[in-house]
């Protein structure tokens, strides 16, 4: 019976113990999925933090934080154990805060949603006009090649292709300022890089800079080709690329961030800076030569010059070795040269070629100011000295005399008839 009685509280002792154990097991595991379940929804809340893309998909995320709020509260001093340093309150504190982030991103890019709904309207009406130019301008390119190949072909066909090809050229410099103004109205920078691809919508398969650089390429080919251009067609030329090279300056590099890839915009910006290099070193050679020429064939010999400063100045020069030469002796032949000068500067330079000097900024209006003064001066300095003005000169001279002797006279008689009172 005593033997009983021990075997029966060691196996009711050991059954406890193996409860005991069972139910510090039990518990264990039970903490240990609690943690787990708690990291999973951790995770898919970053995972959907990270494609959510609507104000809808950001409700959702919400939406989530208070249900794990709801099922983990509960048992927060286990998960401050298991998650130490860190706490359960940390941890859902930062998720509300991205959160919070995200919405507020998705609701700055909505804002800009109408802007880019403008954007998409404007580049595809441009889109059209511009094929239908690349159309035309191919069409010029075949007439250019044709003319290469024909050696007589005259002066009026190619101001007319010249004529042509402005116009193109000035719808693209329009339509790129249009599009970059239009671009000014979105912050670029707040936007992820698939958002920044999305906003540059190309408008053939070259985009933009494909038609900035196809303005550079048909420019080149035109004064390769084109040598017997006047003066004026030269100088309009001039103010082409002037005010092409002020835009690319201006804006080239912000389209080239917007229009070419990461990995090819160097070498693209370079290829188009050494053509637009090409393009200026080539009119303004043809330029100054044929300005010069122009200067030459009207017996005017101005001093070389090979840009504005040098060319100003060589005019300055010209007038005041005139006006000189003129102060010291007016003459016929003097009078002749201010003519010749006056009818060439009076008669083309100013109402052709004015208005293209100045856009171009190679002369200002002040320029030509100071240069109109000088041929006023010139004019009144050139007249000769004729024989009926030294005849009147002397007779006003003889005149001049005369009075002095007879004021002198009068003078003498008053002074006599003083004496005699006295």
């Amino acid at each position: 019976m005593e033997k009983l009685t021990i075997n029966t509280v060691l196996a009711t002792l050991l059954v406890l113990v193996l409860g005991f154990t069972g139910q510090v097991q039990a518990q264990f595991q039970s903490d240990f999925q609690i943690k787990q379940n708690f990291d999973r929804d951790h995770a898919e809340v970053l995972e959907a933090l990270k494609t959510i893309r609507t104000a809808e998909e950001v409700d959702e995320v919400i939406e989530m934080l208070n249900e794990m709020d709801s099922r983990y509260r509960d048992n927060e001093s286990l998960l401050n154990r298991v998650l130490y340093p860190e706490t359960y309150q940390r941890r859902m504190t930062n998720l509300r805060e991205l959160t919070q982030a995200t919405g507020t991103h998705i609701a700055s890019i909505g804002e800009k949603g109408d802007t880019i709904v403008v954007l998409e309207e404007r580049i595809a009406e441009l889109s059209t006009d511009a094929t239908r130019y690349q159309e035309r301008a191919d069409s010029l390119n075949q007439e250019l090649a044709a003319m290469r190949r024909s050696r007589d072909a005259n002066a009026a066909q190619a101001r007319r292709l010249r004529q042509e090809l402005d116009k193109r050229d000035a719808f693209i410099i329009n339509m790129v300022d249009s599009i970059f103004v239009a671009y000014e109205d979105v912050d670029l920078q707040s936007l992820s890089p698939a958002e920044r691809r999305g906003l540059a919508l190309e408008i053939d398969a070259q985009n933009v800079m494909g038609y900035i650089e196809s303005v550079v390429d048909n420019n080149i080919s035109f004064l390769n080709t084109h040598t017997e251009l006047s003066t004026q067609d030269f100088l309009k030329l001039y103010s082409v690329q002037v005010e092409f090279n002020r835009m690319w300056e201006n804006m080239g590099y912000d389209l080239a961030q917007i229009y070419v890839a990461e990995t090819r915009r160097s070498e693209r910006i370079g290829s188009i800076v050494e053509k637009v290099d090409e393009w200026e070193m080539l009119i303004d050679d043809a330029a100054w030569t044929t300005l010069s020429d122009a200067f030459a064939q009207n017996n005017i010999e101005l001093a070389p010059f090979s840009n504005s400063l040098e060319f100003y100045t060589s005019l300055n020069t010209y007038l005041d070795e005139a006006l000189a030469r003129a102060e010291d002796n007016g003459s016929d032949e003097e009078v002749e040269r201010y003519q010749r000068f006056a009818d060439f500067w009076f008669g083309t330079v100013k109402p052709n070629w004015q208005e293209y000097l100045i856009d171009a900024n190679l002369m200002t209006y002040e320029n030509f100011n100071t240069i109109d003064e000088k041929l006023t001066e010139w004019k009144l300095q050139a007249q000769p000295t004729t024989y009926t003005m030294l005849i009147l000169l002397g007779l006003a001279i003889v005149l001049i005399i005369i009075l002095l002797v007879l004021w002198l006279m009068a003078r003498g008689q008053t002074s006599g008839q003083t004496r005699e009172r006295r």
